[in-house]
């Protein structure tokens, strides 16, 4: 490699440094301090937004012709949770799209209420059911050992603590249980 080429690289690593990645200096050149205030004003009141349609387009063509080291790109990220935006956006949208949007709210919480409420009163269910059918068992029970008693003590005897025992089981040991996952929650997140 001879000096001069070493001096042509050199040269163009300068010159290259400062122009955009797209091209020479001389298709896009520095943008002008009026053309800066504009990209400034411009981009004020993006943030703020306010930036109306011809301004964007404004702001395209001015962001086109600046050199990629003037430009900063900058992303903002707005997330919300739930079927209705946030005011400042939901205030965006003609009065039609705000009315189909809360109707649509309303409509989605209206179903949430009625599932919770279906599997409450089915659970309800549930357990009057399991009530019933285990006071039928337990009578069962007692009868059966009342009528075995005249015949053999020991029978009764055990058909009729077995009914005992069971109807402990089905009604005391649930609630049980259910206490000491209670306690045993309490305690974890005393413990955190």
């Amino acid at each position: 490699m001879s000096w001069a080429n070493k001096l042509d690289q050199e040269k163009v690593y300068m010159m290259n440094r400062d122009q955009p990645e797209w091209g020479p200096t001389s298709e896009h050149p520095k943008p002008q301090a009026e053309s800066q205030k504009d990209i400034e004003i411009l981009i004020g009141k993006l943030e703020e937004g306010n930036l109306a349609q011809d301004e964007q387009s404004r702001l395209g063509d001015l962001l086109k012709t600046v050199p990629s080291s003037v430009v900063m790109t900058a992303t903002r990220h707005h997330t919300f949770i739930g079927p209705v935006p946030p005011p400042e956006q939901l205030n965006q949208y003609d009065e039609k799209t705000r009315d189909i949007i809360l109707d649509m709210a309303r409509k989605e919480q209206r179903h949430a209420h009625e599932l919770r409420e279906r599997g409450l009163n089915g659970a309800i269910a549930k357990d009057k059911r399991g009530q019933w059918l285990g006071a039928a068992i337990a009578i069962t029970g007692l009868l059966v050992a009342a009528f075995v008693a005249p015949y053999s003590a020991v029978a009764a005897a055990i058909i009729g603590s077995l009914d005992l025992f069971g109807m402990v089981a089905l009604f005391v040991a649930p609630r049980v249980l259910e206490n000491r996952k209670k306690f045993s929650g309490e305690k974890a997140n005393t413990d955190v």
